[in-house]
């Protein structure tokens, strides 16, 4: 009888077990949120820095809105200095105007391998369209004449040559000068998200980068300036999870897609 017993004791609770298995949730989940983040980028041209907003659309879709400030050099300018002298630093020789734009440019984001939990990686693919301002600020530079005869001039590539070209004036000199290109630009690429805290943004981002202006930036000296930019970039985007994180259910998101 207590064989028995023991028997039906171990049925009953193996069946409790079976019957609490099967009514696991295994509903596939995402991980919802907006967002906001800092990145520095790399470019084959230059540097840029960009402050990004991006606001939830459904499972697999962000908006984007994306401003920023980025330096453009030219891609033959070269850093070198006066070897006769040595109170003065490195110099771009040849170089008229320093260029940097601002930007503001809107996309979308999709992603194409979800985050599942903290442990996983977010592989997203974005793209943004928007408009820049290029910035060409004169640059002056310090040229000896004859005994104390040091003149700040701008670049004249007629009378300035590299022996007496000492080096570059006060960076402020030529604010008064300033010159405004308007363009337009597009940049696409991929972002690796891998940060493992919910309320953090860590994520690798490449891509590439596509810059038109209404006319020619005057970087340096020569005929040979940009009007069209194209570059590759590498970027580490930080930031912050703007309303938290939660779960919500995939079969809601699929229909809206």
């Amino acid at each position: 009888m207590k064989k028995l017993s023991l028997v039906i004791l171990l049925i009953v609770l193996f069946g409790k077990v079976s019957l609490a298995q099967g009514e696991l949730d295994t509903t596939k989940k995402v991980l919802y949120r907006n967002e906001w983040s800092l990145s520095m980028s790399l470019k084959t041209n230059g540097l840029e820095f960009d402050y990004r907003s991006g606001k939830f659309v459904n499972y697999f879709k962000k908006n984007l809105w994306d401003c920023g400030i980025s330096f453009i050099k030219h891609p033959q300018q070269y850093r070198a200095s006066n070897p006769y002298v040595a109170d003065y630093g490195q110099f771009c020789f040849g170089k008229k105007n320093f260029c940097f734009e601002f930007f503001y440019s809107r996309g979308r984001q999709r992603s194409l391998f979800q985050k599942q939990d903290l442990n996983t990686v977010e592989i997203r693919l974005f793209y943004m369209v928007g408009a820049s301002l290029a910035f060409l600020k004169p640059i002056y530079y310090e040229i000896y004449y004859s005994g104390d005869d040091v003149r700040s001039e701008k670049f004249d590539p007629v009378n300035h040559y590299a022996t007496i070209t000492l080096g570059t004036s006060s960076f402020v000199k030529g604010f008064d000068e300033i010159s405004v290109v308007p363009g337009a630009e597009f940049k696409g690429g991929l972002s690796f998200e891998f940060g493992k805290n919910d309320k953090k943004l860590v994520a690798l981002e490449t891509g590439f980068k596509i810059s038109a202006y209404a006319k020619k930036l005057e970087i340096m000296a020569q005929k040979k300036n940009p009007q069209f930019i194209g570059n590759l970039f590498i970027a580490m985007r930080l930031g912050r999870i703007k309303h938290g994180a939660h779960y919500e259910y995939l079969n809601e998101y699929e229909k809206e897609n």
